[in-house]
């Protein structure tokens, strides 16, 4: 496989993907985006790329459609396409954006699908709209499927590191220990992680829920292991 790592050259495969749309609709260009791009390997950063130019080039109305045509040929590579589409909608259709999100991460079949759509779209609207998103967040924590309450982990995680401030963050830490005691193998992942990152940015959030974290009725080992790892990481952090 292919591997690409140059920005000239994704923007010489994206020109003849846009021209394919421009020529044949959103078909033409999935058919081309697939065998060109999403076959290849293809940096991360380079594929943001290509889905910020997505979004400026499509019909609005196109737009959705173009994203289930991609979310149906299930690449590593689409996802972050979906993601980087569906965060620029954020702004004008919120509730679809959520809605698509979690619809595509439902479908989802592997654990990647969860942590690359949940960081850009969950966490980024975390971060940039946090009201509106925290009550989302707090009705998928109850979702029926683990990948989707997997991502709102990996979600909260990214807004955290981007510079949530404290007052969300403690909020948002409420909704990690409503799940704190779950068996579930792919939440304990996600739910772990923005455990963990809190307490790496934020050990003062962890030191005002400290009665609850030792609850042991409520809350599992492996959730107070994963604080114990993020507070270690934030004093080895304070010491260099």
């Amino acid at each position: 496989m292919k591997v690409i790592t140059r920005k000239s050259e994704i923007k010489e495969l994206l020109a003849k993907c846009l021209e394919k749309y421009h020529s044949g609709g959103i078909t033409s260009l999935v058919n081309e985006l697939n065998s060109l791009i999403l076959s290849q390997k293809v940096k991360f950063p380079l594929l943001e790329f290509c889905a910020e130019q997505f979004h400026l080039s499509l019909q609005e109305e196109e737009q959705i459609p173009f994203c289930d045509k991609i979310q149906s040929l299930k690449t590593e590579g689409g996802n972050v396409i979906l993601g980087i589409m569906l965060q620029k909608r954020l702004q004008d259709h919120f509730p679809e954006s959520i809605r698509k999100a979690t619809e595509y991460i439902s479908d989802a079949d592997i654990w990647y699908v969860c942590d690359i759509i949940g960081e850009r779209v969950f966490g980024h609207s975390l971060l940039h709209q946090p009201q509106i998103t925290i009550s989302e967040l707090r009705r998928l924590s109850k979702n029926e499927t683990n990948w989707v309450i997997r991502s709102l982990g990996a979600g909260v995680h990214y807004a955290i590191k981007k510079g949530l401030d404290e007052n969300n963050v403690k909020t948002v830490f409420k909704i990690l220990l409503s799940m704190a005691n779950t068996k579930d193998k792919e939440i304990r992942q996600g739910v772990g992680w923005a455990a963990k990152t809190t307490a790496k940015f934020h050990p003062e959030v962890i030191e005002h829920f400290k009665s609850d974290i030792e609850n042991t009725d409520q809350v599992a080992n492996w959730f107070r292991t994963k604080i114990s790892i993020g507070l270690n990481r934030n004093e080895h952090a304070k010491r260099n």
